[in-house]
């Protein structure tokens, strides 16, 4: 009698139910289903879950970036980067490539696509680019 009682309260489905959703939710992020590390080209592979939003990843050091699409703009005094199909915008760092894309970007009208090389660097938790190489596509 006790049990049927307490199966037919609603105060024990919502508990169990929370307790099923905090599993699931705990098993993504352990298996790194929700990590922002994990690449775009498996993603129609996966069941259709609901994305956690979680901060961007600092990518280490010296890491490269080898022919990325994206947009510049000037952001006050800086310029910055946006690869397509992403909302991670990097600071980029002062150097003759940054300087011909600046004067690129001034003396064109319309959004141009880039196609860039660049170093990461990191300071205070942020990554900024050092550009080797841009070219515009478009």
């Amino acid at each position: 009698m006790r049990v049927l009682r307490v199966l037919r309260s609603p105060a024990f489905w919502v508990i169990l139910i929370s307790m099923a959703i905090a599993t699931v939710v705990n098993v993504g992020e352990q298996s790194g289903y929700w990590s922002s590390s994990s690449s775009s080209a498996n993603a129609g592979d996966r069941p259709a879950l609901v994305k956690m939003a979680t901060e961007p990843t600092i990518m280490r050091e010296g890491a490269a970036m080898n022919e990325i699409k994206g947009k510049f703009r000037k952001v006050g005094d800086r310029y910055c980067f946006t690869e397509d199909g992403s909302n991670v915008t990097y600071k980029c760092l002062e150097n003759i490539a940054l300087q011909r894309v600046a004067a690129s970007i001034q003396n064109e009208d319309r959004k141009l696509v880039w196609l860039i090389t660049a170093k990461v660097t990191e300071f205070n938790e942020e990554n900024f680019l050092l550009l080797e190489k841009a070219v515009r596509t478009r």
